[in-house]
């Protein structure tokens, strides 16, 4: 059986066994894929201990087509992820990424540039404070959306595809346009949102969110999860609990 060398972040994990796990990587390379790490809960394993949500590393595994489950044979983790761990809104945001990144892709379908923009988004968590984690949580969305499809139209009104601008008098969203709508097509959307021009501005640009204030900030993420939401028809498991301590930092 051919080996295959990849890049992978965990993004799901299942204890199968006393010693063992099920796991699913969202690679660089061959996309989604779920394995068997035989022997990893096993203190003197060849995989340095268990595998967890959010780990990156170097992986050599089996797969054959036929087969849903592959092989982990080595994974080499070269990003732990210990400080998200130690910072609440932080490690959600982490599992966000995880339950996204399986919800939105398929097996074997890879997406490099997402898994580049997943593992940058990662890094972030670790280094900033989480005072400064929402902007690239937003800037992560974005690419998620984007990378897979499924992205609003924000640079035009998604309705009459009037171009984007500072001069319209008002900005509302639509799940169901989906995207920006302008004053003249709002009526045809009866579950549009109206939409402050700051948060209209960040919608259109989202490299606007790294300067942005965090009331605007909390506005774009707020349409995004509802967003999302929509798309894949439930709320996200870890959205009710980023939303509040993003409210609570607000407020406090």
């Amino acid at each position: 059986m051919m080996l295959k060398k990849d890049r992978g972040i965990c993004i799901r994990t299942t204890d199968y066994s006393e010693s063992s796990q099920i796991l699913t990587f969202f690679s660089r390379d061959n996309g989604k894929i779920g394995v068997i790490a035989k022997g990893s809960r096993r203190p003197k394993s060849s995989f340095t201990g268990t595998i967890e949500i959010c780990t990156i590393g170097d992986m050599v595994f089996s797969h054959r087509d036929n087969e849903k489950l592959g092989t982990l044979t080595e994974f080499n983790p070269t990003f732990l992820g210990l400080d998200i761990r130690k910072k609440l809104l932080a490690l959600n945001c982490a599992y966000f990424v995880a339950e996204m990144l399986n919800l939105f892709t398929k097996e074997l379908d890879p997406h490099p540039a997402l898994f580049d923009e997943a593992a940058l988004f990662l890094q972030k968590l670790q280094e900033n404070p989480p005072d400064k984690i929402l902007p690239f949580l937003i800037l992560f969305e974005f690419a998620l959306l984007e990378q897979t499809g499924s992205q609003p139209l924000c640079d035009s009104c998604a309705n009459c595809k009037r171009k984007f601008d500072a001069g319209w008098k008002q900005y509302f969203f639509s799940h169901s346009a989906p995207g920006l709508v302008c004053r003249d097509c709002e009526p045809a959307f009866v579950d549009k949102k109206i939409i402050t021009p700051d948060c209209a501005a960040c919608l259109n640009q989202p490299a606007k969110v790294l300067n942005a204030k965090p009331a605007v900030l909390g506005d774009v993420e707020k349409i995004l999860i509802e967003y999302i939401t929509n798309v894949i028809e439930r709320p996200p498991k870890t959205a009710p609990m980023i939303l509040e301590l993003i409210r609570q930092r607000r407020t406090s």
